[in-house]
């Protein structure tokens, strides 16, 4: 009993940071953009979850994965729908959620991850420039082969809930009375994303002891994709896990950090290559999560 990704679609918009435009429901476009091919491709007959993870949602309610339904409604009406709003790490976390439900249904599902990180950042953090827009959509399906979601493992670390931050919630109203000069020009420099780089550096520490937790519970991947956070840090990463004889994704140049669906577009990009191989996927950063699957395609 196991579960095989069926089908895989992605966008991004990076390195034009100029040529990015800003417009209403940014993500939400996005997470439709990648998930109507495959619903012109033909939807199984026994499709039953959307999964739908994001950083930055374009509002809190109706959430996400509601507004993706009221679009496409006469697709989708009939399927429960599991919004995820766990900053980067929710796009495994959503991937190992909807293998997990496929498995023990034997149906299917589809998940989405989108995220307008670039418009999400003020631009007068020096972090902007790392940061992209983007979503990721695939289709998984119960299959009875060898194909399986192997294994899965989150954990998160103390004292790092705030490397990554998007304060615009209930208790944002100090926030705008305290930065009230701000608010008009710039409001994303106090609401928006930002990331903590001492708390990042500490949740990087334990990337690799977490690896081996991983791989001593399960087994060892043929390929690895990490969270491309931004070409420092993954090439600091890929240094630490040049030793252990796996083939190390780094595609941070090409689509930048997008949010929740990052993991997810680097898996598109290098989907010719996945057959047969066991393949970890591995998200990190908001709330000091990192969250990990394994799979064997």
């Amino acid at each position: 009993m196991g579960v095989e990704i069926l089908k895989m679609n992605s966008y991004f918009e990076f390195n034009q940071i100029e040529k990015i435009d800003e417009i209403p429901r940014q993500v939400l476009a996005l997470a439709i953009k990648v998930v109507e091919p495959i619903i012109a491709d033909g939807l199984p007959d026994n499709l039953k979850h959307l999964v739908v993870a994001t950083t930055c949602p374009d509002m809190v309610s109706p959430s996400l994965g509601q507004l993706i339904i009221e679009q496409l409604h006469e697709h989708f009406s009939d399927l429960q729908t599991i919004d995820m709003v766990q900053g980067c790490a929710g796009g495994v976390a959503s991937m190992i959620l909807a293998s997990q439900l496929c498995a023990l249904n034997q149906t299917s599902a589809i998940v989405i991850n989108a995220d307008a990180a670039f418009k999400a950042t003020s631009k007068q953090h020096k972090i902007s420039s790392i940061f992209g827009n983007g979503a990721f959509s695939c289709l998984m399906r119960y299959t009875e082969t060898h194909k399986s979601l192997i294994y899965s493992k989150s954990k998160q670390y103390k004292g790092l809930s705030e490397v990554v931050t998007v304060k615009l919630g209930h208790d944002a109203d100090q926030i705008i009375m305290d930065n009230l000069s701000d608010m008009a020009s710039d409001p994303r420099l106090h609401l928006g994303l930002s990331m903590n780089n001492d708390l990042a550096i500490k949740l990087l520490k334990h990337a690799e002891n977490f690896y081996l937790e991983f791989v001593a519970a399960s087994t060892k991947p043929d390929i690895m994709i990490l969270h491309q956070v931004n070409p420092i840090i993954i090439k600091h990463l890929k240094s630490v896990f040049e030793k252990y004889d796996l083939e190390f994704v780094d595609v941070s140049n090409k689509i930048g950090n997008c949010g929740a669906a990052t993991v997810g577009i680097a898996l598109d990009l290098i989907k010719d290559k996945i057959e047969g191989k066991k393949v970890l996927l591995c998200s990190f950063g908001t709330g000091g999560v990192i969250s990990a699957g394994m799979w064997q395609n």
